[in-house]
C-alpha cells in the first residue's frame, strides 16, 4: 500500500522536481497580488513593481543578474515613488535566492550588504516627521533585521542542499562499491569454477591418455588381441569420463550452494560426495596402471560441508595425477584420509623415483591456480594448509589439513599447525 504523505511534503517534492514551474508560478502569483495592487500608487509604481517581480522567473538561473537588476529597480523606486510598495517583497525573495543558490561567498555578502544599504535608504526615504530620526532608525532596523533573517535562512537552505548532495554522492559511491564487490565475488567464483574444471578435466584426460596409449600398444604388439582387455580399457575410459562429468556438475552445485548460503532443508551437507566417490577416483587411477592403496576412516566425511569434501577429492585427485605423470612406471601410492581435531587430514605419498622432484614441483607450481600452488591457494580459502615435498627414503608426499568448518586462515584450529617437514596432527 502506498504511504500517504503530508500536503507540505508533496508540495516540497513537486517544487524540487519542477523548479522552473515553481518560479513561474511564484512570479505570476506575486504579480497578480502585489504587482496589480501597486498600481494604486500610480503608473510609475506599477511599472516598477512589474520590473521587480517578473525577473523572478529566472531567479535560479541568473541569481546575480537578478540581484543587480532588483537593486537598480529599487534605486529608481526611491527616486520616483515616495512610499513603499507591496512589490518590495520580491526583493526579499531575491536576497533569499542569492543566499540559497550562489556558492560564492563574496556575492552572498554583496546581497546582504545591498539589503542592509537598501534598508537604511528606505528608512531615510519613507520616514516622516515629527520624529523623523526615530522613524528612520525604527524603519531601518526593522528592514535590516528582516533582511538578515532572510539571508540567514537562505544560507541554511543552501547548506542543507549541499549536505543532501554530499549524502547522495556518498550513497552513490557506496552503491558503486557494493556493485564492484558483487562483480568481484562473481568473477572469483568463475575463476574458481574454471580452476576446478581444469583440474577435473586434466586428471580425467591423464587417465584416458594412459589407457588409450596402452590399448594402442597392445593392439599393435600383443598376440593375440584380448577382447576382454579391450573391453576393460573402454570401460575405464567411460567411467573416468562419467566421473569427470559428475564432478563438473558438482562444482556448479557448490557455486549454487554458496549463492544460497545454506544447504537445502532436510538434506545433509555434502550429500553425494564421500568415500564412494573417493574410491571411484582411486579405481580410475588404478585402471591407468598405478598401484594405489587407500586407508580412509568410514566416518571421515560425516557432517562435512560440500566445499570441504570437494577439497579432499581435489587434493587426492591432483596428487595421484602428479604420481602418474612424474613418479615413474612402477611407482605405488598410498592415500590416507583421517578425521583430526575439527577437520580432515589427507596424506598422499608414493615411492616412485621418476623425474627429479624439484623439476616436478617447478612444473606444477609455475602457473597460479594449477598444481601444488593451486591446491594451497584453494585450501587457504577454506582455512586449510598444505605441505608437499620429497620423502627422506625416496618418493614424494603431499599432506593437507582442512577444517570441517570453513574458516579464515587466522581462525585455524590449533590441531592444524604446520611443522617443518610436513603437517602433523597435535598429539603425534
Amino acid at each position: 500500500m502506498r504511504q500517504r504523505t503530508f500536503l507540505a511534503a508533496r508540495i516540497d517534492q513537486w517544487s524540487r522536481e519542477h523548479p522552473r514551474r515553481l518560479d513561474l508560478t511564484l512570479a505570476g502569483s506575486m504579480w497578480l497580488v502585489f504587482g496589480l495592487s501597486s498600481a494604486l500608487a500610480g503608473l510609475p509604481a506599477f511599472l516598477i513593481a512589474t520590473a521587480v517581480i517578473l525577473p523572478l522567473v529566472v531567479r535560479r538561473r541568473f541569481p546575480t543578474a537578478v540581484l543587480l537588476w532588483s537593486a537598480a529597480a529599487f534605486g529608481v523606486q526611491l527616486m520616483v515613488v515616495p512610499i513603499p510598495l507591496p512589490a518590495n517583497l520580491a526583493q526579499a525573495v531575491v536576497v533569499y535566492t542569492v543566499a540559497a543558490h550562489v556558492v560564492s561567498l563574496p556575492i552572498r555578502l554583496l546581497a546582504l550588504g545591498a539589503a542592509l544599504a537598501g534598508s537604511v535608504l528606505a528608512g531615510l526615504r519613507w520616514s516622516t516627521p515629527p520624529e523623523y530620526l526615530v522613524n528612520v532608525f525604527k524603519n531601518a532596523a526593522f528592514l535590516g533585521i528582516l533582511s538578515v533573517l532572510v539571508w540567514v535562512i537562505g544560507n541554511l537552505v543552501r547548506g542543507r542542499q549541499a549536505n543532501m548532495r554530499a549524502l547522495r554522492e556518498a550513497s552513490a559511491r557506496l552503491e558503486e562499491s557494493r556493485l564492484q564487490r558483487e562483480r568481484f565475488v562473481v568473477q572469483r567464483q568463475r575463476v574458481a569454477a574454471a580452476r576446478e574444471i581444469h583440474d577435473i578435466v586434466a586428471h580425467s584426460l591423464t587417465v584416458v591418455i594412459v589407457q588409450a596409449d596402452g590399448a594402442e600398444y597392445a593392439a599393435e604388439h600383443a598376440q593375440p588381441w584380448d577382447r576382454g582387455d579391450a573391453g576393460r580399457v573402454f570401460a575405464t575410459i567411460g567411467r573416468t569420463a562419467r566421473s569427470a562429468l559428475t564432478e563438473v556438475r558438482g562444482v556448479i552445485e557448490v557455486l549454487r550452494e554458496a549463492d544460497a548460503e545454506a544447504d537445502g532443508p532436510g538434506e545433509p551437507r555434502g550429500a553425494g560426495l564421500g568415500l564412494a566417490e573417493l574410491r571411484q577416483l582411486v579405481d580410475s587411477v588404478r585402471a591407468a596402471g598405478l598401484a594405489v592403496d587407500v586407508d580412509a576412516e568410514p566416518a571421515a566425511f560425516d557432517d562435512v560441508p560440500t566445499a570441504v569434501r570437494f577439497a579432499v577429492l581435489r587434493v587426492v585427485r591432483e596428487s595421484l595425477t602428479n604420481v602418474l605423470k612424474h613418479a615413474g612406471p612402477y611407482a605405488a601410492a598410498h592415500v590416507t584420509v583421517t578425521r583430526a581435531q575439527g577437520g580432515i587430514m589427507v596424506r598422499v605419498e608414493d615411492d616412485g623415483v621418476g623425474v627429479r622432484r624439484a623439476d616436478a614441483i617447478a612444473d606444477h607450481g609455475s602457473e597460479p591456480g594449477y598444481g601444488l600452488d593451486g591446491m594451497r591457494e584453494r585450501l587457504r580459502a577454506l582455512g586449510g594448509v598444505l605441505e608437499a615435498g620429497p620423502r627422506p627414503g625416496g618418493g614424494f608426499v603431499v599432506e593437507a589439513a582442512i577444517p570441517v568448518a570453513v574458516l579464515s586462515p587466522s581462525a585455524r584450529p590449533a590441531g592444524f599447525a604446520a611443522a617443518p617437514g610436513g603437517m602433523r596432527r597435535s598429539g603425534e
